[in-house]
């Protein structure tokens, strides 16, 4: 535990160390800082050497477009998420902003970021105002709503950041493997996942199973010469 404690403090000093100089850039030099990461990210395949900077270029453009600075507590919460561990906060200490930090570092790898939540309104509010972080930052994002159809599906799964529901991923997932060939596919190959309200959706929800079903066109033929047949032996 004091190892890890020992990790995320050296963390989060590099990331306010690089505080000051982001704050003298301008916003079109601050975006451009996603791209330099994008390229440092394709040449050395290591996502674990953005973590500073690309948490410090996130708080900076956070603090720009909605005002709000990250806390250093914050900044733990999102390292722990980073590092695949549930990270629990109370109401109020920002859980939402807080995955703003390991989404925006994740989706510089260009293969997706998903965030599940448990409602349409919370995945719409925060596709809404976080997503004002990911755009300004020059990514975009995706939103996945119970009345979309096929095509919009496909398009808002393809956006770097994708916010969606436990039931409409799930059941998503549960049709794409009823498909007969990949044009049918909506999900594209899983990459990295933030789990909103982790308990709700990983215990609660999770005691009702999901169940899909599809007609299927049945040859009658069959049950006629099955009915001639046993009037016949009778």
């Amino acid at each position: 535990k004091d190892s890890a404690t020992n990790q995320y403090q050296a963390l989060i000093n590099q990331i306010n160390a690089l505080e000051n100089n982001l704050k003298t850039l301008t916003d079109t030099e601050l975006r451009n800082k996603t791209f330099q990461l994008k390229k440092q990210y394709k040449e050395e395949k290591d996502l674990n050497s953005l973590i500073a900077e690309s948490f410090a270029i996130t708080r900076e453009a956070s603090f720009r477009t909605l005002g709000l600075r990250h806390f250093d507590v914050q900044l733990i919460g999102g390292l722990v998420l980073n590092s695949g561990k549930i990270s629990e906060m109370r109401t109020g200490e920002g859980k939402t902003l807080v995955a703003t930090l390991p989404a925006y570092l994740n989706a510089l790898t260009d293969k997706g970021v998903h965030i599940v939540t448990v409602n349409d309104y919370l995945a719409s509010r925060d596709q809404i105002s976080m997503g004002q972080i990911y755009r300004f930052l020059g990514l975009d994002t995706g939103l996945i709503q119970e009345d979309m159809n096929f095509r919009e599906r496909q398009d808002n799964y393809r956006a770097d950041i994708t916010y969606v529901t436990n039931n409409e991923v799930a059941f998503d997932y549960l049709r794409d493997n009823m498909a007969s060939n990949l044009n049918q596919v909506v999900l594209p190959p899983f990459n990295y996942c933030i789990v909103d309200e982790v308990d709700s959706i990983f215990i609660d929800e999770a005691q009702v199973p999901l169940i899909i079903s599809q007609g299927v066109e049945t040859c009658i033929d069959k049950y006629i010469v099955a009915a001639e047949v046993a009037e016949y032996l009778e």
